[in-house]
């Protein structure tokens, strides 16, 4: 009887929105990584989020989290170790690090992450700077990690325009949260090599979804493929590389034609 009635289309609309406001109650709450909505701005997916957690990274709870994890010595056992999506990027890394070529720019690098795990597989050369670019209270942790390791080749920023004449862009996982990444890199003096890794590309239009981080919330986009390689390619890059990162996915419940099953990564290097 009941499989009869959700034919009816009055029927099959009203279990739809039963559905879609279990989730959305689910969702509020503890689903971690879970997303949420298709929408066209940041604003109206901030508007759209459920009232129960804060929006945007720059959170002092997650920069209490780091501080504890730094402060009991637990950091190592954190969990944050290499993934498989890393295998590429430390590949190309490895390739064009050199002694004249070590000016590094780590966007929504965080407290350092890429910095210390990359550096159990590369050498780094003793004249490296790495600079990480992300936001104020995640960044303060950050500095405090760096002196308390007595690392003097790590550096902290919370303004994208330091990457101004770096050798090497990367951003893992960062680059969905800002606006129009071409545009900015177009307004300073371009890095010779991007390394942009765990970025939600499909085939589709561009859109602004949610994302339950935990603590807090984040609107993120995801990217049309050939929109996101063209913008890149016509400020004067040339893409090299493209992989396809398994771990991280984008499951949009009841709209599975905007569902990202995986992620990419793309190496481009400045044409000369």
């Amino acid at each position: 009887m009941k499989s009869i009635i959700k034919q009816i289309p009055f029927a099959r609309q009203f279990h739809r929105y039963i559905k879609e406001q279990e989730y959305k109650r689910k969702f509020a709450t503890n689903c971690y990584g879970c997303f949420w909505g298709i929408f066209e701005t940041f604003e109206e997916a901030r508007q759209a989020a459920p009232q129960t957690k804060s929006i945007g990274y720059d959170n002092t709870e997650l920069a209490q989290e780091y501080q504890e994890m730094l402060e009991h010595g637990n950091w190592e056992s954190s969990g944050r170790m290499i993934a498989s999506y890393d295998y590429p990027v430390l590949f190309w890394l490895k390739s064009i690090i050199n002694h004249e070529n070590t000016n590094i720019f780590d966007f929504g690098g965080n407290v350092g992450i890429h910095f210390y795990t990359y550096s159990k597989y590369i050498k780094y050369p003793e004249t490296l700077k790495w600079t990480v670019c992300d936001l104020p209270e995640i960044i303060r942790v950050g500095k405090q990690i760096a002196e308390k390791r007595h690392i003097n080749s790590l550096f902290f920023t919370s303004n994208f325009e330091d990457a101004n004449n770096k050798d090497i862009f990367i951003a893992s996982g960062s680059i969905q949260y800002v606006e129009n990444l071409a545009t900015q890199i177009s307004k300073i003096r371009k890095p010779k090599h991007l390394l942009i890794n765990r970025l939600p590309i499909y085939n589709g239009r561009l859109f602004v979804t949610l994302q339950n981080g935990g603590k807090v919330f984040y609107p993120q986009y995801v990217f049309n493929k050939t929109e996101f390689i063209e913008a890149i390619t016509s400020i004067g890059y040339e893409l090299i590389d493209i992989w396809e990162d398994n771990v991280d996915s984008c499951m949009i419940p009841f709209h599975p034609e905007s569902s990202v099953p995986a992620y990419s990564g793309l190496y481009f290097q400045l044409r000369f």
